[in-house]
């Protein structure tokens, strides 16, 4: 199906839809502890209850362990511990568990588990809202930029580069 030009009733003109999709972004806001991240729709496989991992001796404070997840273990990561040096966040029981899809068709970490808190929002980003205010933070690891939406400051992680330090605890 090509381009789709319509009368928008409410607007009393015709609207192109491929126009207007062009510069939308559909993406889910995934909430912390202390940030929320930005992360493309795809990204995200599904959202889970808590489950306790099982951990991995000798694994950083940011490397849960393991959990179950449709018969297959999958990596669990506390991304605030990731991303920074400061204080480990705390666990609770009441945190929800993101499965993140990775991006390089890894066969062996074709998902990523991450502790979130809440539900991830839905929110169509148009690249005129979105202003870039830190990329590449030098004082974060896993993190390809901050940027601000409508006033909110984002994380947008850096899955690759989790992939690759959960890989190499092998």
């Amino acid at each position: 199906m090509g381009d789709v030009t319509y009368i928008d009733p409410q607007r009393k003109q015709a609207v192109n839809t491929a126009e207007e999709t062009v510069d939308a972004i559909h993406c889910l806001m995934v909430t912390l502890s202390n940030e929320t991240l930005l992360l493309p729709n795809a990204a995200i496989a599904e959202v889970t209850g808590f489950t306790e991992p099982q951990p991995l001796d000798g694994s950083p404070d940011w490397f849960l362990g393991r959990i179950t997840w449709r018969e297959r273990l999958v990596p669990l990561i506390s991304f605030e511990n990731a991303s920074t040096s400061g204080e480990s966040m705390n666990i609770r029981k009441g945190n929800r568990i993101a499965i993140l899809n990775t991006l390089n068709g890894n066969a062996e970490i074709p998902y990523i588990g991450l502790i979130v808190q809440g539900i991830p929002r839905l929110r169509v980003v148009r690249q005129n809202n979105i202003t870039m205010l830190e990329a590449r933070p030098a004082n974060r690891q896993s993190v390809i930029e901050i940027v601000e939406v409508e006033g909110q400051s984002l994380v947008i992680p850096d899955i690759d580069d989790l992939e690759k330090r959960i890989q190499n605890l092998h």
